[in-house]
């Protein structure tokens, strides 16, 4: 198979932006904004992002299989892509601008609402072009790359969408200790948000659409949907050890990271101290590291299988990230305000950024990988389902990460609708033993890493099976495989 052009790898992976835009949003402004802005209940806020997700355990595997069995034209994941757009960017705007005077369950009825409407949008877009993302090659480090494109593409523009967010809409003002705290901004960082999903969704179905033709068809006769059919897809699916390894064990480091990112701007603007000039530099750390990520994530799997990677990435990450927290609450690091505390900070979330891109670019290749290997076993090319399961697991870890993280600042009493020299010392002392006490979910996860099973030698045996079968369908390449001579000729090293 011939590798895919500069151009086609950049407009797939400039698609991802806007899954990025949706998560630093959540992480960074929403949860912050109807907290310690609005004044609503860490517990409610997070509960409402965590709701959403019930709705996510229906729309992630009903988009998956949809495309997988959607007879088009334009092929079967680009529709739904370029059906997504419109409505992600006006439930995204809509979800900023509440009306005043809601109260307590007003806010939390609105963030539920638009919440679980931004997410079914994101969904309708999400699982198909993460599904296009495996089956535009079927090459082992091929797959690398374009993961490696997806991450470093979202990344970037990403964290350029922050620092601009930071510097438009968010400086700091006179009558507020801290630009974010001024509600006044919230909105326009919404619509400015909203243009960008937009266009770089169209822009990624509009430049894959030429590898439309190279791309593995639905089945003959596609099943009529139904959730038996759904339940059943998704049994399959879950016979695979790897993709159950992957899905527990990415959900496990995901909570972690999700509760480390919904905590983020409240450990910038309260245990440091820093003001949203500040915070614009801190933004940057994150497309660096994922640049320097990025680069060696492919030496490293030319040297080393992808599961030792993911494993080295989440416990060093782990690591890393808490230190400067646990340094400062041994009083070892410099005083907030001291001139040493930013570029300590920031070299320190380069590093981390870094090893985690190692991470995020290594279980994407993998989860391309167990879809490979159950296409061998079952005789079905069924991406869909197993990157529905890729967008629940990241949407669920964010979910869980925001409740705990909601809890959490419920539990030790943090201020709400507060300057930072209102916020007790205590206070903010238990909420760096908060972000710490997150890291120990990251040694269970690698404990269930230890159960994926495809190495690089499965990996090629499963690629010259499925490829020879390509080949001889010859002239009738909508043909589904016969699983027991697939298995029969590649082994059926993944299920179990």
């Amino acid at each position: 198979m011939a590798k895919l052009s500069v151009g086609t790898k950049f407009a797939y992976g400039i698609g991802q932006v806007a899954e990025q835009i949706k998560n630093q949003g959540f992480n960074a402004f929403l949860f912050f904004y109807f907290t310690q802005v609005l004044g609503l209940s860490g517990t409610l806020a997070g509960t409402a992002v965590l709701i959403a997700l019930v709705f996510d355990a229906v729309t992630d595997p009903l988009a998956g299989s949809l495309s997988d069995n959607w007879r088009s034209k334009r092929g079967r994941r680009h529709p739904f892509m370029y059906a997504a757009a419109g409505p992600l960017a006006i439930t995204w705007l809509l979800l900023f601008l509440p009306p005043d005077g809601l109260g307590q369950f007003g806010l939390f009825a609105w963030l539920t609402s638009f919440a679980i409407l931004v997410r079914a949008a994101m969904t309708l877009y999400h699982v198909p072009h993460l599904a296009l993302g495996a089956e535009l090659s079927r090459d082992y480090q091929e797959r690398t790359s374009i993961v490696a494109y997806r991450t470093l593409l979202a990344v970037v523009g990403g964290v350029l969408t922050t620092v601009l967010s930071y510097r438009l809409f968010f400086p700091e003002v006179e009558g507020f200790e801290n630009g974010l705290l001024n509600p006044a901004g919230y909105w326009r960082y919404a619509l400015f948000g909203s243009v960008i999903m937009f266009v770089t969704i169209w822009w990624s179905a509009w430049g894959t659409r030429r590898e439309i033709p190279n791309l593995p068809p639905p089945p003959a006769v596609p099943e009529p949907f139904s959730v038996r059919r759904l339940g059943h897809e998704f049994a399959s699916a879950w016979s695979e050890v790897s993709f159950r390894s992957l899905f527990i064990g990415f959900t496990l480091f995901g909570v972690f990271f999700g509760i480390v990112a919904t905590l983020a701007t409240h450990i910038n603007v309260f245990f440091w101290e820093f003001n949203t000039n500040q915070l614009q530099f801190l933004a940057l750390p994150f497309a660096l590291g994922f640049v320097l990520g990025t680069a060696c994530v492919g030496p490293l799997h030319r040297r080393f299988d992808k599961m030792p990677t993911l494993v080295g990435s989440a416990l060093v990450n782990a690591v890393v990230g808490n230190s400067v927290i646990a340094l400062r609450l041994l009083d070892l690091m410099p005083e907030n305000g001291s001139p040493y505390l930013l570029p300590i900070i920031f070299c320190v979330l380069t590093l981390n950024a870094g090893i985690a891109a190692l991470g995020f670019i290594s279980a994407g290749s993998m989860m391309a990988d167990v879809a490979e290997q159950h296409e061998l076993n079952s005789g079905r090319a069924q991406g869909g389902i197993f990157f529905s399961a890729t967008s629940f697991s990241g949407k669920l870890a964010s979910g869980l990460g925001h409740a705990a993280a909601g809890i959490g600042l419920d539990l030790i009493a943090f201020p709400l609708q507060a300057e930072p020299s209102q916020v007790p010392l205590e206070a903010v002392r238990n909420l760096g033993l908060l972000n710490l006490g997150a890291a120990l979910l990251t040694l269970v996860a690698i404990y269930v890493f230890s159960y994926y099973r495809i190495d690089r030698a499965q990996q090629a045996k499963t690629r010259a099976v499925l490829e020879q079968h390509d080949g001889a369908a010859g002239t009738s390449p909508e043909t589904d495989a016969d699983p027991g001579a697939l298995r029969e000729a590649g082994g059926s090293g993944g299920s179990g």
